[in-house]
């Protein structure tokens, strides 16, 4: 036991469960080492702390078995909801946070777009969808004149065919 700490002895049993010969050799230990023998009283101590505190008895209030007792015949006879009731109450509130977010997105959904439903109005009554591709390629909606022209559109067209065949 020289060449070894007794820390891990220590942490390993209890002291009242060491024999004698490991006691003997944690006594040699201790008086050469002495952070082993820091480790060997904080754990006498806590041997000591522990016992004292389990041998301790704790006074039952008077009328503590009978309001125990109370409760769980109250608990018995009292009827328990439908598992449906049971459910609602369990997740009320999600399903009340769920059905706020909901209604808070269609809101949003139907008032914050002003311009964008006048702009598809006035497409659909065009009969052009936003998404075919001449309104993609030449900007129909676009006012301020940066679209594609039919010519420009045309001459790419053409001319990128004729490079290809050459």
């Amino acid at each position: 036991m020289r060449d070894s700490h007794i820390v891990r002895l220590l942490e390993d049993k209890p002291l009242a469960g060491l024999n004698a010969d490991e006691n003997a050799g944690i006594e040699l230990h201790i008086a050469q080492c002495s952070d082993c023998r820091r480790a060997y009283d904080a754990a006498r101590v806590s041997a000591v702390l522990l016992r004292e505190r389990a041998a301790e008895r704790t006074e039952v209030p008077p009328f503590f078995k009978t309001r125990v007792m109370a409760t769980i015949r109250e608990r018995q006879l009292s009827p328990e909801g439908p598992a449906l009731l049971r459910m609602w109450r369990a997740a009320r509130a999600l399903v009340s946070v769920m059905a706020t977010v909901v209604a808070l997105l269609m809101a949003l959904t139907f008032f914050s777009q002003n311009g964008g439903s006048q702009l598809l109005s006035a497409e659909a009554s065009d009969g052009v969808s936003i998404y075919s591709p001449e309104y993609v390629l030449l900007e129909e909606g676009n006012s301020d004149g940066e679209g594609l022209m039919y010519d420009q559109v045309l001459a790419t067209i053409y001319d990128g065919g004729e490079a290809d065949e050459q």
